[in-house]
């Protein structure tokens, strides 16, 4: 199956210097016309390993990205339940509230 670079594609790439390509790439003279402004060259590589490592990349890059996301260990809701309780037993004050939040 082809594969069709796209300015969209280029876009996605824009911080990068190179785009890997094979004989199965068709590349639309748009998409040529971004690479060329921001820099970016399509090198040909006939090795599929090439290509998997650069998969292997992204997909690391997307998982760190999705950790990021997903960081958080407790709510708002929770946090404010236990601060409340906190409150209600004499463990904390308002002013320590206060203090913590800066």
């Amino acid at each position: 199956m082809k594969r069709l670079i796209s300015q969209e594609e280029v876009l996605k790439n824009k911080n990068e210097k190179e785009i890997y390509i094979d004989d199965n790439t068709i590349i639309t003279a748009a998409a040529k016309d971004l690479a060329k402004e921001f820099g970016i060259e399509f090198k040909k590589c006939d090795c599929k390993s090439q290509k998997n490592d650069i998969e292997e990349k992204k997909e690391e890059v997307k998982q760190s990205q999705d950790c990021k996301k997903s960081s958080a260990v407790l709510s708002e809701d929770q946090i404010y339940k236990i601060l409340k309780k906190g409150i209600e037993q004499g463990l904390l004050s308002e002013s320590d509230i206060e203090r913590m939040m800066g």
